[in-house]
């Protein structure tokens, strides 16, 4: 499994976006940009795809951006990477000998990673972005 720079850069915009949440003033994309180092042009065609998705929503108007559609809690990595994956695997084992050792090792260790990703929201991923910045955290 490879992670491109689509899936990186979809994974800091909805990282910037959980950070928000549950805050209704949507986020403008140079904030977004800016915070997360992604390039622009990119961030625009990734917040496109989310839409497209159903993970966020756009706010049209001079404070318009981009909002969260469902929590943090209800969004898993998993789920991002495979909607932003554009083969699914970078190892084809379909055109591999079926009987051959490694095949059966890259898929068992993609299948290892993809159950790790399952569980990891993005909940999860804002404890840790808090936890690497000594962030406390407080709710209501």
């Amino acid at each position: 499994m490879r992670i491109s720079a689509k899936i990186d850069y979809a994974c800091r915009a909805l990282l910037e976006l959980s950070l928000h949440w549950p805050n209704h003033a949507p986020l403008q994309i140079n904030t977004i940009a800016q915070n997360r180092q992604i390039p622009h042009k990119f961030l625009t065609q990734i917040l496109i795809h989310l839409k497209q998705l159903g993970y966020v929503r756009s706010m049209r108007g001079k404070s318009g951006g981009y909002l969260l559609v469902r929590a943090p809690r209800n969004i898993n990595l998993r789920e991002v990477v495979q909607s932003f994956s554009d083969t699914g695997n970078d190892y084809d084992t379909k055109q591999k000998n079926k009987t051959d050792t490694f095949t059966s090792i890259w898929q068992e260790i993609e299948e290892e990673t993809f159950k790790a990703m399952q569980s990891m929201t993005f909940e999860e991923i804002i404890k840790r972005e808090s936890a690497l910045h000594n962030v406390a955290m407080f709710a209501i």
